[in-house]
């Protein structure tokens, strides 16, 4: 089995098996966008918090205000980073909080180094969360990266 394929599995096994008690506490929410986060294009929500865990969607590059992908690719790197952080923040999650993130590129060799950067900038020198990194063949709008993130942040009482 190729490698992103088996990763999507084991994703979805990990996801399917996590136990979710069955209390008004533990529906899925989801995450409305702030003035600090962006605004969903489409039919689809920046993220949803379920229990404790906090699960965002897949965030690009692009301008919280205008829409549109930022120039540069540290920059666009940055702000994906940047995007994710702040609809967990919006959730009530942060950087320290994160259990697992997802990045996909459309080249490998060129972002990974570039990602790795960024990476370290944020979050200093760690510990980092677990973290995937798999090339796509495209991404919407031709961009060049987008990341998700899992984060786990009990609900305070």
């Amino acid at each position: 089995m190729n490698r992103p394929l088996h990763a999507l599995l084991l994703a979805a096994v990990f996801a399917t098996a996590m136990p979710v008690a069955a209390s008004a506490e533990s529906a899925v929410k989801i995450i409305a966008p702030t003035d600090k986060t962006i605004t969903p294009s489409g039919t689809w929500s920046i993220g949803a918090r379920a229990g404790d865990f906090v699960f965002i969607g897949g965030m690009r590059g692009t301008d919280r205000v205008t829409g549109k992908m930022v120039d540069g690719d540290e920059a666009r790197v940055r702000r994906m980073f940047d995007n994710m952080l702040a609809a967990a923040e919006a959730a009530g999650a942060t950087k320290a909080d994160a259990v697992r993130l997802t990045v996909f590129v459309t080249d490998v060799a060129k972002y990974r180094p570039l990602v790795n950067k960024v990476q370290k900038d944020i979050w200093g020198d760690g510990p980092y969360p677990p973290r995937t990194v798999l090339q796509v063949p495209a991404l919407d709008q031709g961009d060049i990266a987008e990341i998700d993130g899992t984060f786990y942040a009990p609900v305070k009482k």
